[in-house]
């Protein structure tokens, strides 16, 4: 049964655009939480300039964990 969790490593092309200390944060974070509310902290991030904290809290009400 596979996974719905997302594989920490994040591609080169999702990390365009993000420091390396919200590289490093996304990477950590995204062993507890889905693919689906990773790629929404990072489009909202990368387009919003949204902080990691703002980002995680549009995620979480967008898509849930």
């Amino acid at each position: 049964m596979p996974s719905d969790k997302y594989n920490p490593h994040l591609p080169e092309s999702k990390k365009k655009g993000l420091t390396p200390k919200q590289i490093e944060m996304l990477e950590k974070h995204a062993k507890k939480h889905s693919k689906k509310h990773i790629d929404t902290m990072i489009m909202v991030m990368k387009k919003e300039g949204k902080s990691f904290t703002a980002a995680h809290k549009i995620a979480t009400e967008k898509v849930g964990k």
